[in-house]
């Protein structure tokens, strides 16, 4: 006979400090680019809040198998070395900043799986937990700019730097740069969290109203690539699950989509495809010189000199995270990289798709945001995380909890 799943050993209870500092963590790394008043203050504060302590925590797990621990990784570590190691091709190389990379995106893939792992509600817990903390921090922003400093609702939020002196006491720094990129994933992430956590009425109610808030200030910053992005991911969730009850998220999007309409109909109109087109097409010839192994690392791409209009525009990105990641690492930095989420994603989408859905969706919304950004396709901490990086790091390793349970539940079976 097989015994019930109910008698495999459940998870133990995380330490009261270590529940409070994971939320801490998540709820600066979704929140804080928007209440920083520089993204370096806020790396610092990363680094000694979360990247030191974690890889700290890490490194004492698994001290007695770190062959294990590289091997798990392998392809995650052959991309960071490389790309790091790449810096070195272009000619003003730049290691301090990338080997800061490695060490960060490292650090995040390993101590997620290992908390995912080790103390699952509490790690879900936090999640949720921290973004509700960026729900309300891009209130506060909303509301600042359009009711204290009293801005027209047709003044987009997009790309805003403002102080409110709201007391002589009380004054708050806003960035909106990027907001769409930063902020897009997080109502995948919480419904995802509050489906992995025992059922109560706030748990269940969290997920939506953080969604309501987001969606509202996304909808503020008046870009187009966010309603494509979040189209996108919705679309993925029945695709992935086959369950034609997940289309009401396009519902959500859709009503998105008309209110602009209504209060800003520009915005999708009047627009055109701006120097997108031009910029993509002068960052594959670039890319094309090195296709292979790519130009190197650096802060920047060459100039990209195009013309719009009959007049000569001059940018330092193709804004485009893509042709970002070939221009700097080629077509090997790219298969690399595509290691590093692809074969979770089939496993996960074999094994556990109606369980690992909504990760997917997070990861489709998160890549088409970048496909209309991404100066810094690898970078320390930045704007595209939580599109990117985050979303990787948390399939990754909930395929592999989820493996690591099938393969107890299977052990455990004993003759009749």
């Amino acid at each position: 006979m097989t015994r019930p799943s109910s008698a495999i050993p459940a998870a133990p209870s995380a330490p009261i400090l270590f529940n409070g500092w994971l939320t801490l963590c998540f709820s600066l790394m979704f929140s804080g680019l928007l209440v920083f008043p520089s993204r370096t203050g806020l790396m610092n504060a990363l680094d000694a809040v979360f990247f030191l302590p974690a890889l700290l925590y890490v490194a004492v797990a698994c001290r007695h198998q770190p062959l294990a621990l590289i091997k798990r990784h392998g392809w995650l570590l052959a991309f960071l070395f490389y790309a790091t190691l790449s810096t070195f091709f272009g000619p003003a190389p730049n290691p301090s900043r990338f080997a800061r990379a490695l060490i960060e995106i490292f650090t995040l893939f390993a101590f997620v799986e290992l908390a995912v792992q080790r103390y699952p509600q509490a790690f879900w817990r936090a999640l949720l937990i921290g973004t509700g903390v960026a729900a309300v921090a891009a209130l506060v922003d909303f509301f600042a700019y359009y009711f204290i400093v009293d801005r027209p609702f047709s003044s987009q939020l997009y790309g805003v730097f403002e102080v409110f002196k709201i007391r002589p006491w009380l004054v708050l720094d806003t960035n909106q740069l990027y907001a769409s990129m930063y902020c897009i994933t997080l109502p995948f992430f919480a419904f995802f969290a509050s489906r992995q956590l025992p059922p109560g009425r706030l748990v269940r109610v969290a997920p939506y109203l953080i969604t309501l808030a987001l969606l509202v200030y996304l909808a503020a910053n008046q870009r187009r690539s966010t309603l494509v992005a979040l189209a996108v991911g919705c679309l993925a969730l029945p695709i992935i699950n086959l369950k034609r009850r997940l289309l009401v998220p396009l519902v959500a999007v859709a009503v998105v989509a008309a209110g602009v309409l209504v209060f800003s109909p520009e915005l999708i109109t009047d627009r055109g495809t701006g120097q997108r087109p031009q910029l993509w097409n002068a960052a594959w010839e670039m890319i094309l010189e090195k296709p292979v192994t790519g130009h190197g690392m650096a802060n920047e791409t060459r100039e990209l000199h195009i013309v719009v209009e009959g007049q000569p525009v001059v940018q330092d990105h193709p804004h485009n995270y893509y042709l970002s990641l070939l221009y700097h690492i080629g077509f090997l930095g790219l298969g690399l990289w595509v290691m590093l989420w692809a074969p979770a994603l089939w496993r996960g989408w074999r094994a556990y798709p109606q369980r690992s859905c909504v990760l997917a969706a997070a990861m489709a919304t998160g890549f088409t945001a970048v496909l209309f950004d991404g100066i810094h396709p690898y970078t320390p901490f930045m704007y595209n995380w939580p599109s990117v990086w985050i979303p990787m790091a948390l399939l990754v390793a909930y395929v592999r909890q989820q493996e690591t349970r099938d393969e107890s539940r299977s052990g455990m079976q004993v003759p009749q």
